[in-house]
């Protein structure tokens, strides 16, 4: 593994992420959440669709040759990380509000880390448990403060929701990566059947809202278009290859980033107020615990 490529790739997929936020939030203000949902995952498909007919053709070298998906691989990963994870995100959303479901998400890195402990039957090194620890306290204690005013009209269901979002996306970084372990080709290929087949369900959920009278203002549509191809293609790109450079477990730590690096941009643009001394003290620990277990990653691999 490429160490600087590696970090490069990592910094790049936490600032894409962020912006991820910010855009899907100006989009729902011109379309429900079932078309922003469906919609940016369709225009997605189209961009890896593109990236997959337009790639330049050749003999893959024998390293980078995969074993087909079968169909219910594909149907699994499609419901898990597409389907599942957008719709029981979403309804944790609207049951407990926009930040307790941030705060069950924020446990992702340390139920894969145990995940893949037990599959393997290895004993993860002390400094990655004590950094993956430190850095999802310092989500938490940077998350809980916004959660005055924010809750819904049902906590306890919101929450149970936002923790089966959690689980449905730490088995598909856990199965993906062991899916496609030693893959070293072209990305798009690989993702594209697992999103084309999840937009479905999303696609029938943008028709029932549809049908109900919702529309989808132009500037809405230009929004999803730019979600789409123009970020959420790179994001998946880059995120599914540090699946598979990384780890599962290096790439779900990696999302404990994205929150903090939101707060702050929020603030910049005057979006949202200046995080307080507290959360800013929960932003320097993830970022310590980050910094501890990419430390360790390193160094185990030059060892």
């Amino acid at each position: 593994m490429n160490r600087r490529r590696l970090i490069w790739q990592s910094a790049a997929l936490v600032v894409l992420l962020a912006s991820t936020w910010l855009v899907v939030q100006a989009s729902l203000e011109g379309a429900s959440t079932g078309i922003v949902s469906a919609g940016r995952t369709a225009f997605t498909v189209l961009g890896l669709l593109a990236l997959t007919w337009w790639s330049p053709a050749g003999p893959a070298p024998p390293a980078a040759k995969s074993t087909a998906y079968r169909w219910w691989q594909v149907a699994l990963l499609a419901l898990t990380g597409v389907t599942a994870y957008t719709v029981l995100s979403t309804v944790a959303i609207s049951l407990a509000g926009p930040v307790l479901p941030s705060l069950a998400l924020s446990l992702t890195p340390a139920v894969v880390l145990i995940a893949e402990s037990v599959m393997l039957r290895t004993r993860p090194p002390a400094r990655t448990v004590v950094g993956t620890v430190v850095a999802v306290a310092g989500a938490a204690i940077y998350t809980i403060p916004r959660l005055a005013g924010t809750l819904g009209t049902d906590v306890a269901l919101g929450s149970l929701v936002a923790l089966a979002a959690m689980f449905s996306m730490a088995f598909y970084g856990i199965y993906f990566s062991r899916t496609n372990r030693g893959h070293q080709g072209p990305m798009a290929p690989r993702i594209l059947p697992i999103f084309a087949v999840g937009t479905v369900p999303l696609a029938a959920w943008a028709a029932a809202d549809l049908a109900s009278g919702e529309r989808v203002g132009w500037t809405a549509l230009g929004l999803l278009v730019l979600l789409g191809v123009v970020i959420y293609v790179p994001v998946y790109l880059l995120q599914h290859r540090i699946l598979l450079t990384g780890g599962p477990s290096y790439s779900a730590l990696l999302g404990l980033a994205v929150p903090p690096l939101v707060g702050v941009s929020s603030a910049l643009l005057q979006l949202a107020g200046t995080p307080s001394p507290v959360q800013l003290a929960g932003m320097a620990l993830t970022l310590a615990g980050m910094a501890l277990v990419i430390r360790g990653k390193f160094a185990r691999q030059q060892g």
